[in-house]
């Protein structure tokens, strides 16, 4: 089944469904959730280690299944579906499952609260669950994408209400089975079904956290939501990655990278190179070398095995592509490179390469999500980074160059999430670096530890060692304390020893002091 008619499907189930049914079904959804987590919370971090390292192993079991439902679903070769959705996802899990103990203990321990006025206290850190946490995941990535949000929450003693994409229904619904064959009890993670609706229903529905995937626009409402209801969201959004290629790079290897990590899932994906900047001494070169590569792409079904372009997921995808490609060729643009198309029977997109693009056409100024890159001859590093950093999106950006100094440097001036060196894309895998980005490209953190800790609430539990001695600073003052107070300051923040010893014996009384109230 292509894709156009899996959306087809779904489109036609969803308008069938009266918008406060869905409400309300969200609505009970979350309140089962609640229900269900508070029995999970109480399991130890190793206890739910446990299940998420059973859900690696009925997941790799399984991988040929998941990979062959992600391609019906998404029409995406095999090969993606297998190597990016579930392989990545396997990584994740593993990951998740070893790191997230070792976070919650950390800081459990007591330790002494710094500063002369804190000396009698010493204090823990106790990293609860926020409780229930909705995830809105996407379509691109429809297996992976959620999978990678659902495990640090889970981990962590929450439970998940997940809403994927209508395009891509049935994708969540194998990961809540995953789950519950690796023994999550039941109402822990949950699938709500349908389209932006119930996305919205979702965020309203008394969740404690909403982690969203998508378009900006979207992601603005989400935020804009979640704000009304004080209730923390993080965000991950578009991109429009720049790709710097210095004039020492690679050509070659610069061109197949750039071409793997922009033609890749049909370009449809928020973290890759959607323009590139190119030094002029390499320009011509990098142009040829990026022209053979797109040249012998293999565009084509995904359940093809020879198949490296699959279709993209919606006619209406490929319309608006269509649009921004026509925009740039009527203002002057050139395609330098276009892969050939013979398949039929799918919204397929000719991966294009465009040249002579000026800075205000939609290709520059928009997200491009498919296969469209258009590529810029500047004449240093400086303007490259300049126009670079000229966009309102800021998810990731990479550097191509054999000198590793002069990439670092031209790194730290990028304004981005991540910036990568000889490669692009791969950050999104890592389940042990953050994740995320700036300006319109999202807010907060996935992966690593930051999106462990954005799963949970730290809570300091600060303990005093003298039960029954007054503090110092207590009411009952006088001139006599005031004087003591004033001897305090000057040992704790004196601007000489001299000073600080004169401190000493009023600080001495200070301490000593047990007055009563009066």
């Amino acid at each position: 089944m292509m894709p156009h008619h899996a959306v087809t499907t779904a489109e036609a189930t969803l308008a069938a469904v009266p918008e406060p049914i869905a409400n309300t079904a969200v609505a009970a959804a979350v309140a089962r959730a609640r229900l269900a987590q508070r029995d999970w919370a109480n399991r130890t971090p190793a206890d739910r280690a446990k299940v998420l390292h059973r859900f690696h192993r009925v997941l790799y079991r399984r991988r040929h299944e998941v990979a062959a439902l992600v391609t019906r679903e998404s029409g995406k070769p095999l090969t993606d579906a297998l190597g990016v959705d579930v392989f990545v996802a396997l990584d994740a899990a593993k990951w998740t499952a070893g790191a997230a103990p070792r976070f919650l203990r950390k800081g459990s321990g007591w330790r002494q609260v710094s500063g002369l006025m804190f000396w009698r206290k010493r204090v823990r850190l106790d990293k609860k669950p926020l409780g229930v946490i909705g995830v809105i995941a996407p379509w691109n990535y429809p297996f992976f994408l959620p999978t990678a949000c659902v495990l640090p929450a889970l981990a962590c003693g929450n439970a998940v209400v997940l809403k994927p994409s209508e395009f891509t229904p049935e994708s969540a619904g194998v990961l809540e089975s995953l789950f519950r064959e690796a023994g999550l009890p039941d109402g822990v993670l949950q699938v709500v079904q349908g389209d932006g609706a119930v996305g919205a229903a979702l965020v309203r529905a008394g969740v404690d956290k909403v982690i969203f995937t998508g378009s900006a626009a979207a992601g603005r409402k989400v935020a804009v939501s979640c704000a009304e209801q004080l209730i923390p969201c993080s965000l991950e959004l578009g991109g429009s990655d720049a790709a710097i290629v210095l004039a020492d790079a690679d050509l070659q290897h610069a061109a197949d990278g750039i071409v793997w990590t922009r033609f890749a899932n049909a370009g449809q994906t928020c973290v890759a190179p959607k323009r590139v900047y190119v030094e002029a001494p390499a320009y011509e070169g990098f142009v040829a070398a990026l022209a053979r590569a797109v040249g012998d792409l293999r565009v084509g079904p995904g359940s093809d095995a020879a198949t490296e372009v699959g279709p993209m997921i919606h006619p209406n995808a490929a319309a608006l592509l269509t649009a921004q490609r026509d925009d740039a060729i009527a203002r002057g643009a050139t395609v330098a490179a276009r892969a050939s198309v013979s398949a039929v029977g799918a919204p397929y997109f000719a991966p294009t390469v465009l040249t002579d693009v000026s800075d205000d056409m939609r290709v520059m100024v928009e997200e491009t999500f498919g296969p469209l890159l258009p590529v810029v001859r500047v004449s240093d590093a400086d303007e490259a980074v300049r126009r670079a950093n000229d966009s309102k999106f800021g998810l990731s950006a990479s550097v191509w160059t054999r000198d590793r100094a002069r990439g670092l440097a031209v790194a730290r001036r990028l304004e981005a999430g991540t910036v990568l060196l000889n490669d692009a894309t791969s950050v999104v895998g890592m389940p042990d670096v953050p994740y995320g980005g700036v300006k319109t490209s999202g807010l907060g953190r996935l992966h690593g530890e930051p999106g462990l800790e954005a799963c949970v609430q730290s809570t300091p539990v600060v303990d005093d060692r003298f039960t029954s001695w007054r503090q110092p600073w207590w009411f009952h003052y006088d001139a006599r304390h005031r004087e003591m107070i004033e001897d305090f300051g000057r040992v704790a923040h004196g601007a000489s020893v001299r000073e600080r010893l004169r401190g000493v014996p009023g600080l001495i009384r200070l301490i000593l002091t047990r007055k009563g109230t009066r």
